[in-house]
């Protein structure tokens, strides 16, 4: 099996299943990883490019058919995506290859009688291909960024309603970011970098947090120097600055709960930064899910953790009043990493958001009761929603016995000049402004 069916066979079962992208195609890789460097490469750009890139893709494919691709077969669907996405997208691919292997694939992965559909199709994009981004740059503002950056035309309206500079948002969302690495020990630096050096691992040092790198170039995390050993800490920076505006401290006694805490980003950084003291509760709401919390906290040897399956809308009495930081990490639609699933945005709808708006809300009443007088709430979201951010810091305020408590001097390279932030006890980062995932953290403090 060559490559490019691989990439069809593995769009075709996203087209008609339920998988979530990024784990099926972790899990294709792990599965062929018999193929060489630049296969395995070739094939998470064009799966991932064409994931990200389907509204676009329709748009110019029925542009140039007669057929409408929601009326084509899924595999048909699925060859023709991919490639178009290789004649738009990637300029070292010469065309008549493109053209020549999705005929093949029909040939193969569907019916032969579609070969000539397909071959008339393509030959029609790559011929119009010059003036093809004229005409997406005319159309009327809305429609041209739905199409330019394959986002769903209600969403655009959104951003472009909610948010300043929309279109450098909406574009920096279309972005992979990079994987956000920690190295915990300082004494093993050089050798890890040595490592990643050899392995043609490509790494930049982080922004907000020392001995911490933004990581590409590598087919997964569990293939780095220093994973195994867990030497390694993997989480992204948008959820370290969440956990740290925790402010704790080596040494702090405390008890923190993390409510939503898979796969555990925010609880080991806690846990971490603890050295061993206090006490970090990190609940989830599955087995399934804790797990991912046990196996993290094992691989980094954090002996300071409890991990528990609990409902965090269900109220737990016994910790009623007792926790010195809660972590309020919440379901929410996603919007902020769509860099890194791309299905995201054709699987949300104003209604699911409405109901994750709810959801947080319930969640919240419970959590907020665990918090001592004096002690401290954290409430994020992976999110650019205003719905789900900033008016529900409101809530927060005037539901509450809660004040805003400044992150200023926690995190103070989020204020630098520059940075533009409504108040100093929460931020909303933009991937275009930032260079974080789409992230907001919001601080708060129980009166006493």
């Amino acid at each position: 099996m060559n490559v490019r069916e691989i990439i069809a066979q593995t769009l075709y079962e996203l087209e008609t299943g339920s998988r979530k992208s990024h784990l099926l195609i972790r899990d294709v890789l792990d599965k062929y990883d018999y193929l060489d460097s630049k296969d395995k490469a070739f094939f998470k750009r064009v799966t991932e490019g064409t994931l990200a890139r389907r509204l676009t893709l329709d748009y110019v494919a029925d542009k140039y058919s007669k057929k409408p691709m929601n009326k084509c077969k899924p595999m048909i669907r699925v060859i023709i995506r991919m490639s178009i996405y290789q004649l738009m997208f990637m300029d070292k691919v010469p065309n008549h290859s493109v053209i020549d292997e999705a005929v093949k694939l029909t040939k193969k992965l569907s019916r032969s009688e579609f070969a000539g559909f397909v071959n008339a199709l393509l030959r029609n994009v790559a011929g119009n291909l010059p003036g093809l981004e004229k005409e997406i740059e005319a159309l009327p503002e809305s429609l041209r960024l739905s199409v330019k950056y394959s986002m769903p035309e209600w969403l655009v309206k959104m951003f472009l309603k909610e948010q300043k500079n929309a279109e450098s948002l909406i574009a920096s969302l279309n972005e992979i970011r990079p994987t956000c690495v920690t190295i915990k020990d300082l004494s093993k630096k050089d050798d890890i970098l040595s490592a990643w050096d050899e392995d043609d691992v490509k790494y930049e040092v982080s922004s907000y947090f020392d001995n911490t790198f933004l990581v590409s170039g590598f087919e997964g995390a569990y293939m780095l120097e220093g994973f195994d050993s867990g030497d390694l800490i993997i989480r992204d920076e948008s959820s370290m600055l969440a956990a740290m505006a925790a402010g704790v401290k080596p040494g702090d006694d405390i008890v923190v709960i993390d409510v939503c805490a898979a796969p555990g980003g925010k609880t080991t950084t806690i846990a971490a930064t603890l050295q061993g003291s206090g006490k970090v509760y990190s609940r989830d709401l599955t087995e399934d899910k804790v797990s991912m919390i046990k196996e993290n906290i094992e691989r980094l040897g954090l002996l300071n953790v409890y991990p528990q399956v609990f409902d965090a809308t269900v109220f737990d009495p016994d910790m009623e009043g007792k926790a010195d930081v809660v972590i309020c990490d919440l379901p929410c639609s996603g919007l902020g990493v769509m860099g890194r699933k791309s299905d995201i945005r054709y699987n949300i709808s104003n209604e699911m958001m409405r109901d994750l708006c709810i959801l947080q809300r319930e969640i919240l009443s419970v959590a907020q009761r665990y918090v001592k007088p004096g002690g401290i709430l954290i409430y994020s979201t992976c999110t650019i929603h205003k719905a789900e951010n900033e008016k529900q810091v409101k809530y927060i305020l005037d539901n509450f016995d809660f004040e805003g408590d400044s992150i200023k001097d926690i995190l103070p390279k989020l204020f630098k000049e520059g940075k533009e932030r409504e108040c100093d006890y929460m931020v909303c980062l933009r991937p275009d402004v930032d260079n974080t995932d789409g992230f907001f953290v919001s601080r708060f403090r129980k009166k006493k």
